[in-house]
């Protein structure tokens, strides 16, 4: 019984070792990676504005005094540099105060009146801002910035850190996102990542990989505002809880046998 018990340890621990090793390995990401290849980097698109989406419009020009009444009430002035550079000239410093997108897809602006801007870019709404102060001649060369100011991505399921990230500005990756909540864990399904997203009113989901280069071309690796990302479990998760499961049925069920038959010894 010994002898055979000799032989078959160093196969249970080849085993084991080759098994390890398999769960290392779906755990590196990129892994199709070759550092001798040069690989082309992927254009961002462009952001385009939502229902719901927080606005912070600037507008300036040479005589501060004619933007004053363009910019947000509370926010101050602002003057513009030899160079081009807008600074504020007073005002509130609420991080929060921007021009709220409606659900027809609206903002109110000061004199201009009600601007469509839903499914434009921030450099389109820019464009159109100053086109339309230009050509109404209330000023004339003036210096406009549009920023999304409430930009955000949800993160749910087997992640480091569930919850909401705020972005400061309008670019962030996924890698980048997930490296900020802590990264995976150790039952995350690295294969198919799920991001939901808005498009032209209507859900869609999106599934990628992280562990092949094919994730630069994907739709999602340039995360919008209000994306969600689920993380799925993977099957070893799967198995470990119905493990633990039926862990606690045994035990639970030799539990209980062992009271009956204290139950039936006291009671003979």
């Amino acid at each position: 019984m010994k002898k055979k018990l000799l032989q078959v340890l160093p196969l249970a621990v080849a085993v084991l070792i080759v098994a390890s090793c398999a769960s290392r390995k779906q755990m590196i990401y990129l892994n199709d990676l070759r550092p001798d290849q040069v690989y082309q980097v992927k254009e961002r698109p462009e952001i385009t504005i939502q229902k719901d989406d927080k606005l912070s419009i600037k507008v300036s020009c040479k005589n501060p005094e004619l933007a004053l009444v363009f910019n947000y009430p509370g926010t101050g002035g602002y003057t513009v540099g030899e160079n081009g550079s807008i600074t504020s000239q007073g005002g509130t410093t609420d991080k929060d105060a921007g021009y709220i997108v409606d659900r027809d897809g609206n903002i109110e602006f000061p004199i201009l009146g009600k601007l469509h801007v839903a499914g434009m870019t921030c450099r389109q709404v820019v464009d159109h801002i100053k086109e339309t102060l230009s050509t109404r001649g209330l000023i004339k060369d003036p210096f406009v910035t549009c920023d999304i100011i409430n930009f955000k991505v949800n993160f749910m399921g087997e992640i480091g850190k569930v919850g909401e990230i705020k972005v400061n500005g309008d670019r962030i990756t996924l890698l980048e996102a997930i490296a900020q909540q802590g990264d995976m864990k150790e039952y995350s399904k690295l294969d198919s990542i799920a991001v939901i997203r808005e498009v032209d009113g209507h859900r869609r989901i999106y599934y990628t990989s992280l562990l092949s280069k094919d994730i630069y071309d994907s739709p999602v690796y340039y995360l919008q505002q209000n994306d969600l990302i689920y993380i799925q479990p993977n099957k070893n998760k799967v198995r470990e809880e119905t493990r633990r499961n039926m862990t606690w049925f045994y035990t639970g069920t030799s539990l209980i046998t062992t009271i009956i038959s204290l139950i039936t010894l006291i009671t003979k």
